[in-house]
């Protein structure tokens, strides 16, 4: 009997109930397909790889390759993650920072990483760890050190170098890392906090923003500009692979404070990170990443601030070290409660407008720019030149603080625009040309984030052009070149002013005009009770001259005193204007502080190395500065620290791959204006000759490794994701509409 079901199903149609079945098992298969997807998915996406995820809002950069000297090769860049445990008592900062490098290739790596310290900071301390293996470092001059360490590398012994590029700027190479393998490097330093204008500060640098290195000025022949040992080495230009914050970030940073004030608080507060505070016992506070994790892409800064009645005026802190005595000692001048009517000024604003100073920080700088002419009197004279390639100045020459010529001045301001180089020696050069007349004070305030190479070479050009002038420098972006900052401004006997925050502009600037307004303590001088004038040797020597609000900062070294038999008071003075000013601070009763000795010599070592700028030899300079590194364990451009641990690891015949670890863009930079626009997402920039060394026989080639060629366009590849999971989830609710109609419609039939 004929099925009438199928009497008018057309030939090679299979029947309705078997479309259904057929639409219903497709529906099934890819519903499975759409969970299974979005299981992968989410495994990829937002895998708690813990020990090594990014922080903020987990953003990570995955996948990141080189090239290596077979095309059909590419191995993964090694990953990183720090810990950072400050502990600061009074003004005495102790911080240990941990790195933790792993090896995800199935390769030998050697991992380089460079990062930033702070400038006055006093590394001394290297351990490596190989899971339960310690090894301590040992400090070697730089040459000695890098040899040891290279010869480690090639018998495959686990070793770790630990060197500084500059004052702010270090190191970390690890070899021998094996496949799979975590291998933990052990950092520790002395610094300081900061007092001023009644409040203290500690900052953590979080990473070394790409510095722009000028070609070297012409000289006579047969001349240098700058001593030998001061010259960069070839190819450390210090850029290293840096990510485009496009592709995601690296390097998390877990952080966490252990502050003991010594006194109570009004207040105290993270400027740029969100932070949990705990109060211990007393007045003892933990601070603590309220994330956990942060991206390593902008410094970490903390202020708090004493009660009034708990306003410290002198503070002194001591550690004694082979019969020696160490101390460390903060006064604060009394404020004058009425400044003075400040005599007629001349202000010149040097605005870097290079393509580092970009999006936020080119805003601040205007602000703070527009803030400060508001300030001018008519009996003022200013001028403002702004520098990138090229170097310009709205006026030839400084003019009268007119409504006219200020109104002219603001409108040329909000028109500046950041990009191009930092050709920062020709912008000094017209700045710091002009004599100070004899009526006016002649202030230089420059606004810049200080990325640039060729700190030295500018530092003896702010020494040899200052005369009568001051420098003051502001410090702009997340980032910034706080080393060079700092010294330019003690070099050109100014102050350094840090702007980190847009909303911090009208509070900093007017600071900083409050300073410019308000005369210096000059001519300080120091008494020593009798006995320890003969045997006390003290930095900055001389002090220099202060400013309202900052506190007179200094380090001793009593050598062969006991700090139980120091007695009697230590004598300040100085004149501001006509008056002057004593202070009298007892030796009795120093408080103990571990680590004042490390302070006392990197101070002492600042100034071996300044007198450079004072005419000494260069060669005297750095026989001096060597042997006070070495004897003090400090590393510094003449020494490094080793560990190497004697038990090879790695078998010779197995090639060592060097890859240097990418660091992020600073917070707010702009990726196309400091490199030009990148070809990839995912650009690298090749690595600088002197951070890689040749694989052995059997290896690759990775010098001058560019990044491998992803096949990536102007969406990442996680949105990609996104949006193919969202497209099949609505294909799926689609068929199932469908199949709902077309089943209503068969039982309505």
């Amino acid at each position: 009997m004929t099925d009438l079901r199928y009497a008018d199903t057309p030939q090679g149609v299979f029947p309705p109930a078997v479309q259904l079945a057929c639409r219903r098992s497709i529906a099934v298969v890819l519903t499975a397909l759409f969970a299974v997807l979005t299981l992968l998915t989410a495994a990829l996406l937002f895998s708690p790889n813990s020990a090594f995820a990014a922080g903020d809002e987990g953003d990570s950069a995955a996948g990141l390759y080189f090239k290596t000297g077979n095309p059909d090769e590419a191995l993964e860049a090694p990953l990183l993650q720090s810990d950072v445990d400050i502990d600061i008592s009074g003004l005495v900062a102790r911080v240990t920072l941990r790195q933790h490098f792993r090896n995800p290739t199935e390769v030998w790596l050697e991992g380089i990483y460079v990062f930033p310290l702070p400038e006055q900071s006093a590394v001394d301390h290297l351990v490596m760890h190989i899971g339960d293996k310690r090894v301590a470092g040992r400090i070697l001059e730089k040459a000695e050190a890098k040899k040891t360490y290279e010869a480690a590398a090639a018998a495959g012994q686990h070793a770790s170098l630990l060197s500084s590029e500059r004052p702010n700027v270090f190191m970390t190479s690890v070899a021998n890392i094996g496949p799979g393998e975590t291998i933990t490097i052990e950092i520790a330093y002395q610094d300081q906090a900061i007092f001023e204008n009644g409040r203290f500060s500690y900052r953590f640098p979080m990473v070394v923003a790409p510095r722009f290195t000028p070609p070297a000025p012409k000289v006579a022949e047969g001349q240098t500009l700058q001593p030998a040992h001061l010259a960069a080495p070839e190819g450390s230009d210090l850029f290293g692979p840096v990510l485009n914050p496009e592709t995601g970030k690296v390097n998390p940073v877990r952080l966490s404070v252990d502050l003991d004030p010594g006194m109570a608080l009004s207040d105290l507060k993270s400027l740029y990170h969100d932070v949990t505070i705990e109060t211990q016992d007393q007045h003892r506070q933990k601070v603590s990443l309220s994330k956990g994790a942060v991206s390593s892409n902008r410094d970490f800064v903390i202020e708090w601030a004493p009660k009034a009645s708990e306003a410290p005026q002198a503070a002194l802190f001591g550690e004694e070290v082979e019969g020696s005595s160490h101390i460390l000692l903060m006064v604060v001048p009394p404020s004058r409660e009425e400044a003075p009517t400040p005599p007629a000024r001349e202000l010149v604003f040097v605005i870097d407008t290079s393509g580092s100073m970009h999006g936020a920080s080119i805003e601040q700088a205007r602000s703070a720019i527009a803030v400060a002419l508001k300030d001018l009197r008519p009996e003022d004279r200013f001028n403002i030149i702004q520098f990138n390639n090229e170097t310009s100045s709205l006026f030839p020459a400084s003019v009268p603080a007119s409504q006219r010529n200020l109104y002219r001045a603001l409108r040329y301001v909000a028109s500046l625009e950041a990009e191009g180089g930092t050709m920062m020696r020709t912008a000094l050069e017209r700045a710091l040309r002009d004599t100070p007349s004899e009526e006016r004070l002649r202030q230089v305030v420059f606004l810049t984030d200080g990325a640039v190479g060729n700190e030295d070479e500018l530092f003896q050009q702010i020494a040899k052009r200052i005369g009568g002038n001051r420098l003051f420098t502001v410090g702009i972006g997340s980032a910034p070149n706080s080393y060079f900052m700092r010294k330019a401004a003690q070099v050109g006997r100014g102050t350094f002013t840090y702007i980190g925050n847009p909303e911090e502009v009208e509070e900093r600037v007017s600071t900083l005009l409050n300073k410019l307004a308000r005369p210096a303590l000059t001519g300080i001088g120091v008494d020593w009770p009798n006995g320890l004038d003969v045997v006390a040797e003290f930095y900055p020597d001389p002090v220099p001259d202060l400013y309202d609000g900052e506190p007179i900062l200094f380090t001793a070294k009593l050598a062969g005193a006991a700090l139980s038999d120091l007695e009697g008071s230590l004598k300040l003075r100085g004149n501001r204007l006509s008056e002057t000013w004593e202070g009298e601070v007892p030796l009795e009763g120093i408080e103990p502080a571990t680590g004042v000795a490390s302070i006392w010599a990197r101070s002492k070592f600042e100034d071996v190395e300044d007198g450079v700028y004072r005419g000494r030899p260069s060669e005297e300079v750095r026989a001096e500065a060597l042997d006070l590194a070495l004897a003090h364990e400090l590393v510094t451009r003449y020494t490094s620290l080793v560990a190497v641990d004697e038990t090879p690891a790695r078998d010779t015949d197995d090639p060592l791959r060097s890859l240097e670890i990418p660091r992020n863009l600073p917070e707010g930079w702009d990726y196309g204006k400091v490199f030009g626009e990148a070809e990839s997402p995912v650009h690298l920039k090749a690595l600088p000759k002197s951070l890689m060394r040749e694989a052995s026989a059997a290896g690759a080639n990775l010098t001058g490794s560019q990044p491998i060629a992803l096949p990536l366009g102007a969406t990442p590849a996680e949105l990609k994701a996104i949006g193919g999971i969202a497209a099949l989830l609505f294909g799926n609710l689609l068929l199932l509409f469908l199949l709902r109609r077309r089943k209503g419609a068969e039982s309505h039939a």
